[in-house]
């Protein structure tokens, strides 16, 4: 197993960001997320023309970019 790890590319836990939360406010934006996901946002009902919409941070680093085996 370990060898097997050593040998992915994808290693998160080599990267201080992934395991320590910097932002101080990390806790109340993310308390939100489970209300929008339940179609509210500050106990208000979203309409019916509003949505959720998820997006993560950049799509890639290109330095860390791997060749198809």
């Amino acid at each position: 197993m370990c060898r097997r790890l050593d040998q992915d590319a994808l290693k998160p836990w080599q990267h201080r960001s992934w395991i320590f939360l910097t932002d101080p406010d990390f806790r109340p934006k993310a308390e939100r997320v489970p209300d929008l996901y339940a179609g509210a946002w500050d106990d208000i009902p979203l309409g019916a023309g509003e949505y959720v919409i998820s997006a993560t941070g950049p799509l890639g680093d290109p330095r860390r970019a791997r060749a198809a085996p």
